[in-house]
C-alpha cells in the first residue's frame, strides 16, 4: 500500500507538470562577454595625476522562452568587474537582474502587445529617454567597475504598451517606469522624499524613406517639481547611401520650489551619413548638437535638463562624456569646468570610416565642443576630442577592438583651474 501511495504521488507530480512543459513552446539561451584593457589619464584634467590602468570584464547571459498565445518570457544576468584596480566596491563580483520581462503580444486585439517588468526604453535617438543609468549616477546600478560610462546596464523597471496599427508603418508606445520608490516611515522616521516616476509616450512612422517620432515624456519629482520634455524625431533617406536626420526637445514644467521658476530648455540634434557604393565602404558623417544654457539673470530654467539619455558618447566624445558630461550633454557635472564657468553646449561632429577588408573597419571622428552661457573673462571653447577606433572580426562570434581618444582641452579648462 505505502508503494501504491509513493506510485500515486509520482504520477501526479509528473501530471501537474506536463501542462508546464507544454506551454514552452521555445527556449532559447544567450550571451556574450566583453574583456577591454583600460588606460585612463587625467580625466581629472590634472597632468599630474596617475593614471588608471586595469582590465575590465562585462558578462551577461539570457534565457528567453516563447510561451503560448504569444507570451514570452526574458531574464538576463550580468557582472560586471575590474582586474587590477583598486577601485573599492563591496559588491564587485556579485551577479545582477538586467532584464525580467513578459511580453504578451495580441493583447485584447491584433497588434497590442503589453510589456511588464525591467527593460530597455529608448525613444527617438535616445536624446531624452534611453538609458536608466546615466554616467553619473551609474554606481547606483551596482556595477563593479571604474568605467562607469561603458557600463552596459540601462534598464528601465516599467509597464509598456506597444500598438502596432494594421495595414499601416506606424506604432504607438506609452510607458511608465518607476525611477525610484519610497516607503514612508523608517524606523518611525519620515523622509521628505518623494516617488520619482517617469510616464512617456511617443508615435512612430517609417515608410522607408521617411520617418517621423513625436514623443513626450513627463517626469514626476518632488512637490512643486513637474518636468515635462516634448520632442520630434525625424528622418530622411533621399537617396541610396544618405541619410539625414534631425531631432528637437522643448522642456517645460513647474520648478515652484525655486520661487515659482519654470523650465525652459531646449535641444537640437542634426545630423547626416553618408555612404559611398564601393567595397571598402567609405563612410561621411557631420553632426551638429545644441543644448541651451542658463541666460545670466533668468528667473526661470532655461538650461537643458538631461532626463535619461543615452548614446552621449556618440554626441560629445568617448572622453568628455564621463570626464564632463556624467549627467548628460549641457550639464557641466566634473571636477573640470563647472556650472560656475559655463553652461549650455554646442558640440561640431565630422567623421569617417572604411572597411579595407572584409573583417576590418577603421574609425575617426572629431569634436569640437563650446559652452552657451560663460562667465566674463572665460573663452567658451572647451576643446576639441579626437576619437579612433579599429575592429577586427575574427569570427562570426568573436572581434577584436581599439578605441583611442585625446581631449585637447581650451581655455575653459584653465579658467576653472585658475579660479579654483
Amino acid at each position: 500500500m505505502k508503494r501504491f501511495t509513493k506510485l500515486m504521488i509520482a504520477v501526479a507530480i509528473v501530471a501537474m507538470a506536463i501542462p508546464a512543459f507544454a506551454a514552452v513552446e521555445n527556449i532559447q539561451v544567450g550571451g556574450d562577454m566583453d574583456v577591454s584593457m583600460i588606460y585612463r589619464k587625467s580625466f581629472d584634467f590634472d597632468g599630474d595625476s596617475d593614471a588608471w590602468t586595469y582590465t575590465y570584464m562585462g558578462t551577461r547571459v539570457w534565457v528567453k522562452a516563447t510561451l503560448t498565445d504569444g507570451i514570452t518570457a526574458m531574464v538576463r544576468l550580468i557582472n560586471e568587474r575590474d582586474f587590477g584596480n583598486d577601485y573599492l566596491r563591496e559588491i564587485e563580483g556579485s551577479v545582477l537582474l538586467d532584464l525580467a520581462y513578459i511580453k504578451v503580444a495580441d493583447l485584447f486585439a491584433p497588434g497590442l502587445a503589453l510589456t511588464l517588468g525591467r527593460q530597455e526604453i529608448q525613444l527617438g535617438e535616445g536624446l531624452v529617454v534611453g538609458s536608466r543609468y546615466r554616467a553619473l549616477d551609474y554606481p547606483g546600478a551596482d556595477i563593479g567597475t571604474a568605467a562607469i560610462d561603458l557600463g552596459k546596464q540601462k534598464a528601465f523597471d516599467a509597464i509598456k504598451l506597444d500598438y502596432t496599427f494594421p495595414m499601416a508603418d506606424l506604432g504607438l508606445t506609452a510607458f511608465k517606469a518607476k525611477i525610484a520608490e519610497t516607503y514612508g516611515d523608517i524606523f518611525g522616521v519620515g523622509l521628505p522624499i518623494e516617488d520619482l516616476d517617469l510616464y512617456g509616450v511617443g508615435v512612430d512612422y517609417d515608410n522607408g524613406l521617411f520617418s517621423i517620432e513625436p514623443y513626450m515624456v513627463y517626469l514626476k519629482m518632488e512637490d512643486g517639481i513637474d518636468l515635462y520634455t516634448w520632442g520630434a524625431r525625424a528622418g530622411l533617406t533621399p537617396v541610396d547611401g544618405l541619410k539625414i536626420g534631425v531631432e528637437f526637445a522643448k522642456q517645460l514644467g513647474d520648478a515652484d520650489l525655486l520661487d515659482g521658476a519654470e523650465f525652459g530648455g531646449w535641444a537640437l540634434l542634426l545630423g547626416a551619413d553618408f555612404t559611398m557604393d564601393s567595397e571598402i565602404q567609405p563612410t561621411l558623417s557631420a553632426a551638429y548638437n545644441r543644448f541651451s544654457g542658463q541666460d545670466s539673470g533668468a528667473t526661470d530654467i532655461d538650461m537643458w535638463i538631461p532626463v535619461f539619455p543615452s548614446n552621449v558618447a556618440s554626441r560629445v566624445g568617448k572622453i568628455a562624456y564621463p570626464a564632463v558630461f556624467g549627467a548628460g550633454e549641457g550639464l557641466f557635472m566634473s571636477a573640470g569646468p563647472n556650472m560656475g564657468i559655463a553652461s549650455g553646449l554646442q558640440a561640431f561632429k565630422l567623421g569617417g570610416s572604411i572597411s579595407p577588408t572584409q573583417n576590418i573597419s577603421l574609425g575617426l571622428n572629431w569634436f569640437h565642443l563650446r559652452g552657451l552661457e560663460v562667465v566674463a573673462g572665460v573663452d567658451e571653447v572647451l576643446g576639441n576630442e579626437l576619437d579612433f577606433c579599429l575592429n577586427y572580426q575574427y569570427t562570426e562570434d568573436l572581434s577584436f577592438g581599439l578605441d583611442a581618444g585625446v581631449l585637447m582641452v581650451g581655455d575653459m579648462v584653465d579658467a576653472r583651474f585658475r579660479r579654483g
